[in-house]
């Protein structure tokens, strides 16, 4: 019966980590670039894709899959650029350059979509990887499931005829359980 209890809360906590790591519908950031305030918003459920909104008009920018940061200007000019072993390789090939036309330039709006993404990071990632939240989980149901070999594994070996105490497996299963509330706290972190 008590396996089955376990298994069952372990399986309950998978199923409901699973369900809060969920990317939250356009999510917009608002700086400031070249004295312009301007709304970063990126696509539902994606960070490689969205627009950006200035007193000017709309911008919209894609990453492709080789890493090329595209931004396509109101006017329909495009202004794009990679990271190649440290060089940012930009492309303009236009006569006139952006703040001519009376945009912000692409450079800065590359860095503030980067700073954006940099700064949201912590909106949909968590800090801890959910492989550690299943192993701290583990590891404190294993403590207050079998608290007597946690404490043979804690120091029991080096005696010869010794028998753990009812007070050391009581605290066994106590610290166990704060582990795995410890562990289902940090599936939300």
């Amino acid at each position: 019966m008590k396996k089955l209890v376990l298994l069952l809360l372990a399986g309950f906590i998978l199923f409901s980590a699973g369900c809060a790591n969920k990317m939250p519908a356009d999510i917009a950031y608002t700086t400031s670039v070249a004295g312009e305030d301007i709304v970063i918003t990126f696509n539902e459920g994606t960070k490689s894709d969205g627009t950006i909104t200035t007193e000017n008009g709309i911008y919209s920018f894609s990453y492709s899959a080789d890493g090329t940061l595209s931004i396509e200007y109101p006017n329909g000019y495009t202004y794009s650029e990679r990271d190649e072993n440290g060089a940012i390789l930009v492309s303009w090939p236009y006569p006139e350059t952006a703040e001519e036309l009376g945009y912000i330039d692409g450079f800065s709006l590359a860095w503030s979509i980067s700073a954006a993404i940099d700064g949201s990071k912590t909106g949909y990632r968590k800090s801890v990887p959910v492989i550690v939240s299943l192993v701290i989980i583990i590891f404190g149901i294993g403590l207050v499931y079998s608290p007597r070999s946690a404490w043979w594994f804690g120091g029991g070996w080096r005696y010869k005829d010794v028998e753990a105490s009812d007070f050391s497996l009581t605290l066994y299963r106590l610290i166990g359980g704060i582990i795995v509330f410890a562990g289902i706290v940090s599936f939300f972190v």
